[in-house]
């Protein structure tokens, strides 16, 4: 038996553990992932106005462009209404304030950080963007580069802010993977599939 191959994974495990507790801690709301049921309330509690949109999709461009950005707090909360529902496949939150101060500590995180949006696809009142991110950034003394893709539906209010934002992408893949302990285990699961 491969007893290090076994301390590993169980490490893992008790890392990811410890993560979710301590997220649960905080406010389990936070930490809810992506709900399917959560989302569909969320479509039918948010419904959007085209006539947001050009003025939301500007600013959404602007803001997400480089996260690590000083004024990144006054960008969000002049980009996202005040009650909204917003997850990121990590995270979920339906407070700006709580959006706002999620963003900052993101940003503050990062060495580096560029969103370029490729395409955007309009459907009524959603629209659709689709996006690449690059970031770079240290977790525990191990320097992390990052390139991954996405896409991100959104709904805006008359003035142009975000009452929605649901993001489709490989957290897993483009953050975790990349972490010691836990990369291992991400890496190994996606070579056993």
């Amino acid at each position: 038996m491969n007893y290090s191959l076994v301390l590993k994974i169980a490490l893992a495990v008790i890392l990811v553990l410890l993560i979710v507790v301590g997220c649960l801690a905080r406010g389990g709301s936070s930490m809810a992932g992506f709900e399917v049921s959560d989302y569909e309330s969320a479509l039918s509690a948010h419904q959007g106005n085209v006539e947001g949109i050009e003025l939301g999709l500007e600013s959404f461009s602007e803001s997400y462009s480089d996260l690590t950005r000083d004024d990144l707090g006054q960008r969000i909360e002049a980009l996202y209404a005040e009650e909204l529902y917003f997850n990121d496949t990590i995270h979920t939150f339906r407070s700006r304030d709580e959006l706002r101060d999620y963003m900052v500590k993101t940003g503050k995180g990062l060495d580096e950080s560029i969103v370029e949006v490729h395409q955007v696809i309009r459907d009524g009142m959603d629209v659709f963007v689709r996006w690449t991110m690059d970031f770079k950034t240290s977790v525990a003394g191990k320097k992390i580069h990052s390139k991954s893709i996405g896409m991100t539906q959104l709904r805006f209010n008359e003035e142009g802010q975000i009452i929605l934002h649901q993001d489709f992408w490989d957290s897993g893949g483009a953050l975790y993977a990349h972490l010691p302990v836990v990369g291992f285990v991400v890496r190994s699961a996606r070579n056993q599939m």
